[in-house]
């Protein structure tokens, strides 16, 4: 087993959701994923980054809204009905955060064979090779496999200095 079937593994042997961003097919663990829901009321942040479009209320606790594709070049899109939010527990080097990422269209849970999964190319990808365990394939597409752990902690700037909190 090489380094990133090893990666691949750990970061997806409870299995695979699957959700659709600016066009690509992105898999995250199930172990991160608490839940999918309808999109709420968002209230913007005075002068947050463009990943991050605001608070949202989820069961009485206030929760930060992530929108990945502007660190990736994608472009914005509307809610519509197919719009989701997932919320995701990750667990950081520098604590555990609840956060909700958009989702354009939430498919499936799946497993892939990690026999079939590949390492990332270094061309032809927008996503680093660092934030992507493996790239497979599903229904005759292409599934990027994130480790949403790592892209939050490395992108958003949240593997030191972060309190925890949940609010």
């Amino acid at each position: 087993m090489n380094a990133m079937t090893a990666a691949f593994t750990s970061n997806s042997k409870d299995g695979l959701v699957t959700f659709e961003m600016g066009g690509e097919v992105i898999a995250v663990s199930t172990r991160v994923l608490r839940e999918v829901i309808e999109p709420p009321r968002i209230t913007p942040v005075p002068l947050a980054d463009i990943h991050s479009p605001g608070l949202m209320n989820n069961r009485g606790v206030v929760l930060p809204v992530a929108d990945l594709r502007p660190l990736f070049g994608m472009e914005p899109k509307p809610f519509d009905s197919d719009t989701r939010i997932m919320v995701m527990q990750l667990d950081l080097d520098a604590g555990p955060l609840t956060v909700g990422v958009i989702a354009e269209m939430v498919h499936a849970v799946i497993t892939l064979d990690a026999e079939t999964v590949q390492s990332v190319p270094e061309l032809g990808s927008r996503w680093p090779a660092y934030s992507v365990t493996g790239i497979g394939r599903w229904n005759g597409r292409f599934v990027h496999v994130v480790d949403v752990e790592r892209l939050f902690e490395t992108h958003l700037g949240l593997g030191s200095g972060h309190d925890g909190d949940e609010a």
